[in-house]
């Protein structure tokens, strides 16, 4: 520890930069993740937040709600089948308008049973049980467009009245706002002659039913549409950033320990251990990489709050606690090369070319 200290207070400048490098590498990484979970959240936490243990879908979509089509005839086919009471579900996407003072708004509809669909987070109004005739249960971001409890809602498609009985929180797909209204309202447009729905929720054991695909929630978000390449490209960078980070670290201690060759070998001569000098190798990346991810977290925190509210950023206590000691262990695995350095000199060597 002593060593470790004393190196790093008399190199303040060459440790500040390394310092500095991995700040700015982890800053990205912890952006990058949190952006990309904002993205995945607004892509699909109305799939997550599904009040069912199982979606049935036909097989055709391949677990894809919105690619999935079913005639009234397979909904009974498929309610008839399951020994759990069962919702339709058809999502629609549209756009609605309100008074003059108040922006279009470009929304998907979630029609569903309202007797047999579990209460939805709602944080103002009615809830998805208590809703009658054209009344709808909005996302919260309705708000930010001007609109409130009871504001009179026109479908641009279809020109019906709806009306705002409670605001719902967190809940959009594609980046739309979700809309929750009852499927007998018929405020949702109609395509072609035949009501079409997309799937059947379910709460209770899983029933495979032939010719139609029974998915849990989680294996739905992945089969959405572009969802996994999304997901997939975002943890590519990541993991190249990880990799650049601990690479540069690595060969930073490693040049250090190169150069300092003869003065590790003079104190090997005066008996410290190979050990003790191991330690403050270890010690001075340990120091570096928790003062670069306390850093890089309060950065990271301070510029969540002045993104501006369109851009979906989602950074949990997890997110950083898993990301930090990924890269505290691939850090310290980086070390290994140094230490293995420190073995191999000779003191007697090193005390000749000292001469």
């Amino acid at each position: 520890m002593f060593l470790a200290f004393k190196e790093m207070k008399r190199a303040k400048l060459r440790y500040i930069l390394l310092s500095l490098i991995m700040i700015s590498i982890l800053f990205l990484v912890f952006f990058m993740t949190g952006l990309a979970n904002g993205l995945s959240f607004a892509d699909s936490s109305s799939l997550q937040k599904i009040k069912a243990d199982y979606i049935v879908t036909n097989e055709e979509a391949e677990g894809a709600v919105i690619n999935s089509e079913l005639t009234k005839e397979q909904l009974n086919e498929i309610g008839s089948t399951l020994e759990a009471p069962s919702s339709p579900l058809t999502l629609t996407m549209s756009t609605v308008t309100g008074k003059a003072n108040q922006k279009d708004t470009d929304m998907i509809y979630f029609s569903v049973d309202p007797n047999k669909y579990g209460d939805i987070a709602v944080t103002e109004g009615k809830n998805i049980g208590e809703i009658k005739d054209n009344e709808v249960l909005v996302n919260e971001n309705f708000k930010e467009d001007g609109y409130e409890l009871n504001d009179q809602l026109v479908d641009e498609s279809t020109d019906k009245t709806m009306t705002i009985a409670g605001f719902i929180e967190n809940q959009t797909y594609s980046f739309l706002p979700v809309v929750y209204s009852d499927i007998d309202s018929e405020i949702q447009p109609v395509q072609g002659s035949e009501i079409m729905y997309n799937a059947v929720v379910y709460n209770g054991t899983k029933t495979n039913i032939e010719g139609y695909d029974t998915s849990t929630n989680d294996e739905i978000v992945q089969s959405m549409p572009g969802y996994s390449e999304t997901q997939g490209s975002f943890n590519v960078m990541k993991a190249f950033m990880f990799i650049i980070s601990a690479f540069v670290s690595t060969v930073f201690f490693y040049v250090l320990t190169i150069q300092k060759t003869n003065q590790f070998g003079i104190l090997k001569a005066m008996g410290a251990t190979t050990s003790y000098i191991s330690k403050s190798i270890v010690t001075q990346v340990l120091l570096l990489t928790l003062i670069s991810l306390s850093v890089s977290v309060l950065a990271v925190a301070g510029m969540a709050q002045v993104l501006p509210e369109g851009i979906p950023f989602q950074a949990s206590v997890s997110l950083v606690l898993g990301t930090g000691v990924l890269f505290i262990i691939l850090n310290l695995a980086g070390s290994l090369l140094s230490l293995y350095k420190v073995t191999k000199i000779d003191p007697l060597e090193a005390i000749g070319r000292s001469e």
